[in-house]
This record gives structure tokens, C-alpha cells and sequence, in this order.
């Protein structure tokens, strides 16, 4: 989906200049001269109305510190969310095929952004998968408010995350906010552009269970403590049971629950890990989609080597589980 123009949200008033309407001094007409007795006169008069007069100026004393509180309120506004809606665009740090796009000062050797450049040539590695040189644009904005206010006027329809990952036929883009799971959502989101980068038609669980596999810090084998919890209990309640044929038939992310992204992890991280033939089926498969941008269903494919491999993905959880 392709992001549009920059857009700010509220417009700050003008700035005030002159009246336009007084006069110039010397077009305004001349006053008379008033003698003594006038003068006294209107002295007496303007002594009567002085009560008024001192109503008048109170009122209007208060409508033009109400006018100026306003207007400093408005201008104040304007410049908290001028950023509102806009995409991070201050400073651009280029590392390999990332570049980031930030409102803030963010180092470029930052160790954040040194995982991810490392990162890709784990997923490179590990999944048999060559890699690009496509600019993969990282949004980074400043902080929670500012990516909402973003995504809910550009896009709308998108379910409610902390980062997304977007892209059309000319761009790879990921939008985040640097929150307390920075780290975990830009591994996340930047897998997704890695994988995409050079498969860029592939099933929504193995899009999902890939990312989730590298979103876990590195060294860690993709080990994700709060997947194996979940299914972990869904088993010992009778909650879930595994359906790869299931997950297959997904389309699109609202359609994915929490339970599907774990266990999207899980079989991939069993297929990873389980033995070389099960990895090396899973390195032909994406290798396949590159090429051919279409596969069969990987289900029959795994039940070809793997006749029980849904008892054994349960084993696998158990074995996992222990670690936790």
C-alpha cells in the first residue's frame, strides 16, 4: 500500500499584521479646538459616565486577554502537532539496505541498528535465501503518539500494532515508534522486508512465522519464551491442537489471532530445527516461491518425510518448554 504526501493535520492560524482598515495618520481629519468652557463642559459629562466607561474597559480588558490566551493556546497547538500525521523525515541513517528515517538524534553505529543489519545476513544463512540490495525504508517515529496519529490518518483500516510493515509494487516500507519493544518490533518488521525483498509472494503464516522466529535477540535460535508459554497451556486445557491446513487458508492479518502467530513460530522453528531434512524442505520451499512466486501446499510436503509430524511438533513444544 503506498504512503502518500506528508500530511499536517492542523494549520496554524496566520500571523497578525496591521489593520488594514485604520486610516494613516495623515488622512485621518484634524479636531477642533475646544475652549475652557467646553472642555469643562465635557468634563462634567465624561465625569457621569465614568462608571460605564470603567465597565467597558473591564469587559473589554477581558475579552482581549481571552483573545490572547487563545491565540498563544492555538499557536502552542500547532507547533505539538504540526508533526502529527507527517512522516519522520529530520535525519536519514543508511546501513546496508536499511534506511532510516527519524525525527530524533539516533547514532548510526546504535547497537539496535547493528543487530539489524547483522540480521539479515542470518536470515540470508539460515534460509538458504540470497539477498537484495532494495531499499528497505525504516519510519522510526519519536513516540507512540505521534505513529498512531500517522497510521490512523493514512491508514485506517490497518489492525492496531505497534509496527507495520507495508509494501507496494516499488517500495519496501516499516513504520514503528521507539517505545520499551523497539527492538522486538523492528526485528519483527524488518524480517518481513529481508524476506520480502526477495520472495515477495509467500503464504501469511510462513510470512508471519519466519518473522516471528527472528523478532527474539540473536544467539537465541529463535527460542520465543511467550509462544511456547501460550500453546504450552492451550495443550494442558484442551485449547489447541495443531492445524497446519488451517493456518494455510489464512489470507490476511486481521484474520490471524495470537495463537496463529505462535503457532506459525512453531512450525518453523520445528521444521528449523527438527532435523536437516525437515530445514532443507523448508529452504526448498521459499527457494521455490522465489523463483516460480507460487508453491504447492507445504502441508503434504511435510507429511511426506514426516508421516506424525504433528505428534512430534507437540513433542518438539514439550521439549521447548522445559527450557521456559
Amino acid at each position: 500500500m503506498a504512503v502518500g504526501n506528508s500530511l499536517s493535520v492542523e494549520q496554524c492560524p496566520p500571523e497578525l499584521g496591521h489593520d488594514r482598515n485604520r486610516a494613516p495618520s495623515h488622512l485621518r481629519p484634524h479636531r477642533p479646538v475646544l475652549s475652557a468652557e467646553t472642555l469643562a463642559k465635557k468634563s462634567l459629562g465624561l465625569a457621569s459616565l465614568a462608571p460605564a466607561l470603567r465597565d467597558r474597559a473591564g469587559a473589554l480588558f477581558q475579552v482581549t486577554t481571552l483573545v490572547l490566551v487563545s491565540l498563544v493556546a492555538c499557536l502552542s497547538g500547532c507547533q505539538s502537532t504540526a508533526n502529527l500525521g507527517v512522516l519522520p523525515n529530520e535525519q536519514s541513517v543508511i546501513r546496508e539496505q536499511l534506511i532510516v528515517h527519524t525525527n530524533f538524534h539516533l547514532p548510526k553505529r546504535h547497537r539496535l541498528l547493528d543487530e539489524l543489519v547483522a540480521r539479515r545476513t542470518d536470515i540470508s544463512q539460515l534460509l538458504e535465501l540470497p539477498t537484495s540490495d532494495e531499499p528497505i525504508n525504516v519510519y522510526l517515529f519519536e513516540d507512540q503518539d505521534e505513529f498512531y496519529h500517522f497510521v490512523t490518518r493514512k491508514h485506517p483500516t490497518f489492525p492496531n500494532r505497534r509496527a507495520l510493515f507495508v509494501k507496494n509494487d516499488t517500495a519496501l516500507n516499516v513504520f514503528a515508534y521507539w517505545g520499551d519493544r523497539v527492538a522486538e518490533d523492528l526485528r519483527h518488521e524488518v524480517t518481513h522486508g529481508y524476506v520480502h525483498s526477495v520472495v515477495p509472494a509467500i503464504p501469511l503464516w510462513l510470512d508471519e512465522g519466519i518473522a516471528e522466529y527472528f523478532e527474539v535477540t540473536r544467539g537465541r535460535q529463535g527460542f520465543n519464551p511467550a509462544h511456547i508459554y501460550m500453546l504450552a497451556n492451550r495443550i494442558r486445557r484442551g485449547e489447541w491442537v495443531p492445524n497446519l491446513m488451517r493456518l494455510e487458508e489464512l489470507e490476511t492479518p486481521e484474520s490471524m489471532l495470537q495463537v496463529d502467530y505462535a503457532e506459525s513460530w512453531l512450525w518453523v522453528h520445528f521444521l528449523l530445527d527438527f532435523s536437516a531434512e525437515s530445514r532443507e524442505l523448508l529452504q526448498r520451499y521459499l527457494n521455490e516461491l522465489k523463483e516460480d512466486g507460487s508453491a504447492d501446499s507445504l502441508w503434504p510436503q511435510i507429511q511426506a518425510i514426516l508421516p506424525d509430524s504433528e505428534e512430534k511438533l507437540v513433542e518438539h513444544l514439550r521439549r521447548l518448554s522445559e527450557k521456559l
